[in-house]
């Protein structure tokens, strides 16, 4: 009897007398966000914006991108989706291994199109180098989510803003005077750098080491040498030789940042101009005899193309030719 009177339960939960409902297939959530919304975005850097957190949806998600607009006017931002010419990386790039352009262009291909990249999987943005010709400002985007469950479209789930920040940065360095033959040294302060962003095109950095009068050494003459194992300006070349005039070496870096990856010194640039090619100011070294090396250590990093002038000034030090 008890059997039978379950068995009645279990037909009229189905039949009408109870109803029944259709369990929905996943979960997806109204909630999903970006969580570094407002994003930054500093324009002609590349940048990676996190993936939006889904809260929970049923996996996997995919997600399209609607529209992008500019938040103050509410209309839709046509130049961030105004094609421009770009590298995209289509697989790893490894700065260790991928020493040649050729190398290097099997990890990348050259793209005329907007100034972002929007991943259908993670709803993270890339924004590259051409945001630099994008209006500054803050921009709203929408977007649609749909998994098992649907689809649902969020409106103004997040902005970003476009802002200008430094093209590069000086680290600390230093100096010292080595004497010939020998391992005496002393310290002589860290040496000035100065960076002037010639243009905004192209990928070159042209390093010139001066004396406390603004004289260039002469690279191409032997005046700038690599001091042993240390990390020097070519250790950070990776694609192109360096190119030596009477006053610079010039770089052709190829990406950006540059440098793009460490040493085993940092990002440290180490040379030494040899004794003959200079004269310490008085009480400087131990003696006024001309047997001592300058040895300057700096380091910088560009985070944007462009053509820029390095000038590092060798502290208490004039040039004799």
């Amino acid at each position: 009897m008890k059997k039978l009177y379950t068995v009645f339960i279990t037909a009229a939960l189905c039949s009408g007398v109870i109803s029944c409902t259709k369990a929905p297939n996943g979960y997806l959530s109204s909630q999903i966000r970006y969580t570094d919304s407002p994003i930054q975005v500093q324009r002609g850097n590349i940048v990676q914006t996190n993936p939006v957190n889904s809260d929970g949806s049923s996996a996997p998600v995919t997600y399209e991108l609607l529209d992008i607009r500019n938040a103050t006017t509410h209309k839709h931002a046509d130049s961030l989706y105004t094609p421009q010419e770009h590298y995209e990386f289509i697989s790893l790039f490894n700065a260790d291994v991928d020493t040649t352009i050729a190398l290097l262009n099997t990890h990348r291909k050259l793209v005329n199109g907007p100034c972002f990249d929007f991943n259908v999987h993670t709803g993270a943005f890339t924004f590259y180098q051409t945001t630099a010709n994008v209006p500054l400002g803050t921009y709203e985007f929408d977007i649609k989510a749909t998994n098992e469950n649907g689809s649902k479209i969020y409106k103004n789930i997040g902005t970003f803003t476009l802002f200008d920040g430094p093209a590069y940065e000086i680290d600390a360095g230093g100096s010292a005077w080595f004497v010939d033959n020998g391992t005496d040294n002393g310290d002589t302060g860290n040496p000035p750098v100065t960076i002037q962003r010639l243009s905004t095109t192209g990928t070159l950095a042209i390093l010139k080491l001066v004396d406390e009068h603004g004289t260039p050494f002469d690279p191409a003459k032997g005046e700038i040498i690599a001091r042993g194992d240390r990390s020097n300006f070519e250790t950070y070349a990776k694609f192109h030789p360096l190119i030596a005039s009477d006053t610079s070496l010039t770089c052709n870096f190829e990406i950006t940042p540059f440098p793009f990856a460490q040493s085993a010194f940092g990002y440290l640039i180490y040379y030494r101009i040899p004794s003959q090619f200079i004269k310490y100011d008085a009480g400087v070294t131990p003696t006024p005899a001309q047997i001592y090396s300058a040895n300057p250590r700096f380091a910088f990093r560009l985070f944007q193309e462009g053509t820029y002038l390095i000038t590092v000034t060798v502290p208490h030090v004039t040039r004799v030719p």
